[in-house]
């Protein structure tokens, strides 16, 4: 009854949940994995889920494994690498299934941790260049091509790029995108880049000196609804209308982005898809697949709204 693995007839399936029930009994699945070696829990490490990317991502990885019959430990990096490495050995502690893993800048110690462990993971969202392993990325490099394309048709020659900090491997792949599309335009196309570096006085300040310029941008890309709400705030303060003075395009399609006025133009990043195509290789490896490692890269959506 417990196990679903042999039919029981269904009159004594629910003499045996009935009494479950009056016992109050829940089964120990650390017992049973320790019995099967097998937990049935799986992990995910991401750096925060603050965004609404990267709560979407959470919550929908969560459902599918739940559907699946597996429970899910979730755990934050903070974008640092050493509590990365201490968040992956607490997933370790537990003996999870497998993990799934959206990592730091410098990776490196918390891959080899797992693969000296045998324990299958996959990366999602940030490329990397280890290729022990599956990964689900975005092609952040043509759609970061194709937003400034569409800038540079609609009349814009100055850009600004707002990201947390330009050493990440999705910023620059982002930037080269960037860099790219004003290199192929017809007219003369400038770009400039403000770090955000988690510091919200930081932004606004260097917002502030941007657009104080003789040539300010006039067109903005953000690269998550967290810094896209910082800016927005301060281009209201300081009476900066959008679109009339500055367009704003984010990447997230976070829930506000439809209740603000002017309605937010986005950057919709494929959650969902990127959630169900990491369970799905991650649950290959766990059930023992000796295949190559693969990668699936999914296409973001473009939504140019009011702003």
């Amino acid at each position: 009854v417990l196990t679903g693995h042999t039919r029981v007839i269904e009159t004594f399936r629910a003499r045996v949940q009935k009494a479950f029930d009056a016992l109050g009994y829940v089964p120990n699945f650390h017992a049973q994995g320790l019995r099967h070696s097998r937990s049935r829990v799986v992990g995910i490490c991401l750096p925060h889920a603050s965004t609404a990317y990267l709560n979407m991502l959470s919550e929908t990885f969560e459902e599918i494994a739940s559907a699946a019959g597996y429970g899910v430990m979730h755990v934050f990096s903070r974008h640092d690498p050493a509590i990365e490495l201490d968040r992956i050995k607490d997933l370790l502690r537990y003996r999870v299934d497998g993990l799934v893993l959206l990592p730091s800048t410098s990776p490196s110690a918390s891959l080899e941790l797992a693969a000296s462990k045998a324990v299958p993971l996959v990366i999602v969202d940030r490329p990397i260049d280890d290729h022990r392993f599956d990964q689900v990325t975005l092609d952040n490099r043509a759609v970061m091509h194709e937003v400034t394309e569409r800038l540079i048709a609609l009349g814009h020659r100055r850009l600004l790029f707002v990201c947390r900090t330009q050493n990440r491997l999705v910023t620059l792949h982002r930037l080269q995108g960037l860099a790219a599309a004003c290199a192929a335009a017809r007219h003369p196309v400038t770009f400039q880049c403000i770090e955000f570096q988690n510091d919200p006085r930081f932004l606004t300040d260097e917002l502030a000196r941007v657009l104080q310029q003789r040539s300010p941008p006039t067109a903005l890309v953000v690269s998550n609804s967290d810094q896209a709400s910082i800016v927005l705030g301060a281009l209201g303060q300081r009476g900066i209308r959008s679109p009339e003075d500055i367009s704003v395009v984010a990447f997230d399609d976070p829930k506000w982005s439809n209740l603000v006025r002017p309605r937010l133009s986005v950057v919709r990043q494929p959650a969902r898809a990127m959630a169900r195509a990491a369970w799905d290789l991650l649950l290959l490896r766990m059930n023992g697949t000796g295949d190559p490692p693969r990668t699936v890269t999914l296409d973001p959506a473009i939504e140019f709204r009011e702003s």
